[in-house]
């Protein structure tokens, strides 16, 4: 394959570029894995496997053979992810083969091989279901979510981390206190631990519960801390929510401000601001005020330039001296009224 077509592809598979063929591809690509995913639920019903068994073989070995393809080219196409001056061909693929979007991939072809060999095992058949994570290739929220869990990994694991230390001091606890009247459910650390979890993350399906006024009170106890524990994880990743949304938003007020700053925007510059908006989320509404600020400021920055005497301000584009004005004017009134 040539090295334009290469960087094409490239541009299709991963960056899911615009224009007639990449949409055909992306979007059937979509569809593949939506009929794949639906054939994998539906052939679970054991009636309608038996009834449309032809069907679903076809459907398995159809997107099978598509996948793979997919899976090869994309490793192919990797080495685009690098400049020509850090290329390392096997290098730069073997890196690929290994990150998690290349590892679902892999993960959603092998057990239908598996299958095709004749070991037909039903977590094989469960496992094609991994196949929907290729979905988030193409979908801006899973993108979002993904690169917020990424940015908060270390806070959330420190949060699950402490959560796990407070299961099993619950357990310890709950053993003590309720263990030698309760044996079958607390008599061991390792029997309470399911009481522990379920009662520290609120869920409490009261299967098992203490009897005693000490084993209650600590349960009350355990159900309190519980809430906050819950909460703790949705809390950082809220947060980081938040965080990652702004500074999506600074980045595509800084592009506009570079594209706006000649007073002209090029059908080129046109093309970048939709795909912009499109890899950062920003809705059309947002884009379209955001567009007309830095139009605004863009105008009175170079206001200022021409004209010394006007003060703008530089942040938010604000005529300081009309400003004074105004304010000047509003204290002369005062003192007459006085």
């Amino acid at each position: 394959m040539s090295e334009p077509r290469r960087k094409w592809l490239y541009q299709v598979l991963e960056q899911n570029h615009k224009g007639a063929y990449g949409n055909v591809i992306n979007i059937g690509l979509m569809v593949l894995i939506f009929l794949n995913v639906f054939s994998i639920v539906a052939a679970s019903e054991q009636s309608i496997h038996d009834k449309y068994t032809v069907f679903f073989r076809w459907m398995d070995l159809f997107t099978l053979v598509v996948f793979t393809v997919e899976y090869f080219m994309r490793v192919w196409v990797s080495i685009e992810r690098e400049t020509h001056e850090e290329r390392h061909p096997f290098m730069t693929r073997l890196r690929y083969m290994f990150t998690p979007m290349a590892m679902v991939d892999l993960l959603a072809i092998l057990p239908s091989y598996l299958l095709f060999l004749g070991h037909d095992f039903l977590i094989l058949r469960a496992l094609r279901l991994i196949r929907i994570f290729k979905l988030t290739r193409y979908s801006r929220s899973m993108e979002l979510l993904t690169t917020v869990f990424k940015q908060e990994a270390e806070t959330i694991l420190s949060a699950i981390f402490v959560l796990m230390i407070l299961i099993v001091i619950s357990a310890a606890g709950i053993h003590i206190v309720e263990g030698k009247i309760q044996p079958e459910e607390f008599g061991s650390i390792p029997r309470a631990l399911w009481w522990a979890t379920v009662t520290l993350t609120t869920v409490g399906y009261g299967d098992v519960v203490p009897v005693t006024g000490i084993g209650r009170a600590l349960g009350i106890v355990i159900v309190i801390t519980g809430i906050g524990m819950a909460a703790l994880p949705a809390g950082i990743l809220a947060s980081g929510f938040t965080s990652e949304v702004t500074r999506r938003r600074e980045h595509f007020k800084t592009a506009l401000m570079v594209w706006v700053e000649d007073g002209t925007f090029s059908k080129h510059e046109n093309s970048e601001f939709i795909e912009l908006r499109l890899n950062l989320g920003i809705s059309r509404t947002d884009a379209a005020i955001m567009l007309r600020e830095a139009r605004a400021i863009n105008k009175r920055n170079k206001v200022k330039k021409n004209n010394t005497s006007v003060n703008v301000c530089p942040n938010c584009g604000f005529d300081l001296n009309e400003h004074a004005a105004e304010a000047a004017k509003e204290n002369a009134f005062s003192k007459d009224r006085e």
